[in-house]
């Protein structure tokens, strides 16, 4: 879908794509020159189809279904862009000592989240039993030639924690070589702007707070003219196996969906894959670790964390510099 929108008191005329993507909704809004519009629509359409054919686990024949079917040992030759978001992926991994870990693939299979899916809850066993085929250490990524390799049979990369950055990147990358000067690009909630917006400011970013009274509830809003933004929570994906309700978020150190009090973690970041891969990786270490480590990597987050009294707002250092003074 591709709409016409006017810049207000500017003659700046602005478009607007829609349309689905990797399970969920994008969209972007975007002006420039005269390549920004025309054939845009479908070069969008083809590169998010792009990042589909190498990344997703949910379609058989993408180059990612295809590693995870292979046998461990062999390298098996990939795109430069599956290779680099594998690299980038276990670089988060050796940083967070395997809080981070895109080998988790089997467990999330185990509790219901992959493919196929499953009812009913995993027994101890089972769960130790997946875990011996879950481990940073055990995959390998090169670049030249472009290549992945498994060191055990059954390893599985998930790459639902990245790859929608990923794509938005890919989208921002496509603008930037159109001449395209001022877009705001979402998928699935994964946020990357350049410019500004159809009012001539800076774009404007709400963050939903989640399990706030009946509705949703904004929290402090981000203003801003380049970089990207993600967000982490269970609060949207879950799954209920009689009283027990947890996230899809699996912690690979347990083997086990995380159990802590934050409901979600906001970061922002250059990229949006590096934004959604360390928010992934904050809300898995949890509100003390996780934060802790975002100060010490001097990351933007905004940590919403559940208490008795509703909901905490919890920032790092690197936060509070784009409000301009402590929230």
């Amino acid at each position: 879908m591709l709409v016409t929108l006017a810049g207000c008191g500017a003659q700046t005329e602005f478009h607007r794509l829609a349309g689905r993507t990797m399970g969920t909704e994008y969209a972007v809004t975007v002006s420039g020159g005269s390549d920004c519009t025309g054939v845009l629509p479908h070069l969008v359409e083809a590169e998010l189809g792009s990042v589909n054919a190498q990344m997703s686990t949910w379609q058989s024949d993408s180059e990612l279904s295809r590693f995870n079917e292979a046998q461990a040992g062999e390298w098996v030759p990939v795109s430069p862009d599956l290779a680099g978001v594998v690299a980038l992926a276990q670089g988060l991994a050796t940083r967070s000592d395997g809080a981070f870990d895109v080998t988790v693939g089997p467990l999330v299979d185990l509790w219901g989240f992959g493919v196929p899916e499953r009812r009913g809850l995993p027994g101890t066993k089972e769960i130790a039993e997946a875990a011996t085929r879950v481990g940073y250490r055990l995959l390998d990524a090169r670049q030249a030639p472009p290549g992945l390799r498994k060191r055990v049979d059954g390893l599985r990369v998930d790459l639902s924690a990245i790859a929608k950055g990923h794509g938005v990147d890919r989208l921002a990358d496509l603008l930037d070589g159109r001449g395209c000067t001022d877009y705001l690009i979402d998928v699935g909630g994964e946020v990357r702007v350049r410019g500004l917006n159809p009012g001539r400011a800076p774009w404007r970013i709400a963050i939903e707070m989640p399990e706030a009274g009946n509705g949703a509830e904004a929290a402090p809003v981000f203003h801003l003219s380049a970089g990207a933004v993600a967000t982490s929570g269970g609060y949207r994906n879950f799954r209920r196996v009689g009283e027990f309700r947890f996230s899809h978020t699996i912690d690979p150190r347990t083997g086990r969906p995380v159990s802590h009090d934050m409901a979600s973690v906001t970061v922002l970041a250059d990229t949006a894959a590096l934004a959604d891969g360390l928010a992934t990786l904050i809300n898995v270490l949890g509100p003390e670790d996780g934060l802790a480590f975002a100060e010490r990597h001097e990351v933007a987050a905004l940590a919403l964390i559940r208490t008795e009294g509703g909901l905490d707002r919890r920032y790092t250092a690197a936060m509070r510099e784009h409000f301009g003074e402590p929230p």
